[in-house]
């Protein structure tokens, strides 16, 4: 039995769009009644905007920049390779830990970059950057004794894994129903949870309103140049169902916590994925900033062997497989599809080629192992880029492909800039849909773009997906005895501090957000101890890419 009710409840809808809510407002009661009594308005991701870097601005209030994070992975320093990362490479404290400290009652349930758990005043059960099987054990949580009472009161935590190289005609019906299962089985955890512990602040993460924007869009989107209509509503109607769970969800907590605050917040938006698909290393190389090497062979067929393996290897023996590697396997063939099959003695710059964050490297003297161009030489490359890439136009329409370049300093600031890429490329949407990116060292005869085959519409591991991020996230929230007065500019950074202010502290100095409730929030001075730098070991860090993997985000 619930004996008090939530001071605040934070639910954390991954991936929520803005323009979705809207056109499905009517049939989402709960939400569109907090919309309405309190206040509902987009708000900006990060750069990129995707899980790893928006969630952790969304718990810090401070960009990228200062809290290092831009990537499911990071550089090695002096070396073309990565290393998977996890919350204590996060430079701030999250708000959890604050409100914790200041002797409120926390729990947290499911949000990415909170493994290892912190020691929250109430729990924590991390999110699925956590190095487990789908079926977790103690190290997921906090206190760890916890983790045998979810086991016997709900069979354990799952976070959901999917054997995304076996697409077939029966896989997406198979996701639709673990999704809706996934949905439900968060009110049972929240209800258990709650009644074992007094809470001020729950945060609760869900991200089915994600994964099923990312592989049902081109059976919803009629207009998608990648739609598929198989007929059924099912399929069709899948994100305007899964979006109706959460809003269920949304309402079921709302009337078992009987929180006097509610914020319901998501890290970026989701749209469609074109059916354009470009190869940025092959576009560098044909303009003489990139030369490939003869090892590109090699890591095609690397690249391939994976996909073929995990098309066709049972998800528990792929699992048993990493577990028995005896090497840092997953960085290794990360760190090989990403930078191997390059001519670094006369490559100028190179992108890795991700999906999620077009993006270049420069090849830098002094910075880069085997880096060739000196700082003096810098801005004139960068211009000489720039015009490449401004120029670059897709050859069915001759639109331009780049809408923008920036440099890095240009959208992060703090002590972490240097872990970002040099260049960001804003690229432009052709009706609406975003470019997919590829493998150049996979696409042979150095093609710079080209059209997606049928087959590779509804995309798989190893390939683009259907449903792509976008910029601007979803922001509901409604109080009892406070009113929110959200800005044009209110973005990601602003949560943290509104929620310090909903608990009648202050904003810390270092946050770069600022409070979206009426009425003036103070500003206090702030040290803090970074956290110590915990490496995953080999097996966590296989695991780490097999999830990633199997959410469709590597390769």
């Amino acid at each position: 039995m619930i004996k008090h009710g939530v001071k605040c409840l934070v639910l954390a809808l991954d991936g929520l769009d803005p323009d979705l809510f809207v056109r499905f407002r009517d049939q989402m009661p709960n939400l569109s009644a907090l919309a309405e009594q309190g206040v509902f308005c987009p708000l900006r991701s990060t750069t990129p905007p995707m899980t790893f870097p928006a969630w952790s601005t969304c718990l810090t209030g401070v960009n990228p920049g200062k809290h290092g994070i831009f990537d499911f992975t990071e550089r090695i320093t002096g070396k073309y390779g990565v290393r998977f990362l996890n919350s204590t490479r996060r430079r701030y404290p999250t708000f959890l830990r604050i409100l914790s400290e200041r002797g409120f009652r926390v729990g947290s349930i499911g949000l990415p970059t909170t493994y290892p758990p912190e020691q929250l005043s109430a729990f924590q059960i991390s999110g699925f950057d956590t190095p487990l099987p789908s079926k977790a054990d103690s190290s997921y949580v906090y206190p760890p004794e916890l983790s045998k009472d979810i086991d016997n009161e709900m069979g354990g935590y799952y976070f959901g894994n999917f054997n995304e190289g076996r697409i077939g005609p029966a896989w997406h019906k198979k996701v639709l129903k673990q999704l809706y299962l996934g949905v439900d089985r968060k009110k049972k955890l929240v209800k258990f949870l709650a009644e074992r512990f007094p809470l001020d602040l729950l945060v609760l993460h869900v991200g089915e309103t994600d994964t099923v924007g990312h592989h049902f869009w081109s059976f919803y989107d009629r207009k998608s140049p990648r739609h598929v209509d198989r007929g059924d509503l099912d399929l069709s109607d899948a994100i305007l169902n899964v979006y109706r769970s959460a809003d269920k969800l949304a309402g079921d907590l709302l009337d078992l916590l009987e929180p006097r605050s509610i914020i319901v917040v998501s890290d970026h938006g989701m749209g469609g994925t074109s059916d354009r698909i470009l190869f940025l290393n092959n576009f560098l190389a044909e303009h003489g900033f990139l030369h490939f090497s003869e090892t590109s062979a090699h890591t095609a067929i690397i690249g391939n062997l994976k996909k073929a393996g995990m098309k066709w290897i049972p998800y528990r023996w792929q699992q048993t497989l990493f577990k028995l590697a005896d090497s840092r396997i997953a960085s290794t063939i990360e760190s090989i599809q990403r930078f191997s099959g390059i001519d670094w003695s006369k490559t100028v710059a190179f992108s890795e080629e991700l999906n999620y964050f077009p993006s270049i490297w420069l090849n830098v003297k002094g910075r880069d192992p085997r880096g060739i161009i000196t700082d003096s030489d810098v801005d004139s490359v960068i211009k000489r880029m720039k015009s490449a890439l401004y120029d670059w136009k897709y050859p069915d329409d001759g639109l331009p492909v780049v809408k923008q370049v920036y440099h890095r300093n240009e959208i992060y600031e703090g002590t972490e800039i240097g872990c970002a890429p040099d260049l960001i490329l804003e690229l432009n949407k052709p009706e609406g849909y975003s470019y997919a990116m590829g493998r150049s060292s996979a696409q042979r005869g150095g093609e710079t773009c080209r059209k997606l085959t049928l087959d590779q519409y509804l995309g798989y591991k190893g390939e683009t997906m259907n449903g792509s991020h976008r910029q601007m996230g979803t922001f509901i929230a409604k109080s009892d005895n406070k009113t929110f007065n959200v800005q044009d500019d209110f973005s990601l950074t602003d949560i943290s501090p509104t929620i310090l202010h909903l608990f009648g502290l202050d904003r810390i100095d270092w946050m770069d957000g600022k409070s979206c409730l009426a009425g003036e929030q103070g500003v206090i001075n702030s040290n803090f101890i970074t956290p110590d730098n915990y490496k995953y070991s080999n097996e966590e860090e296989n695991q780490i890419r097999e999830r990633l993997s199997s959410l469709g985000y590597l390769e």
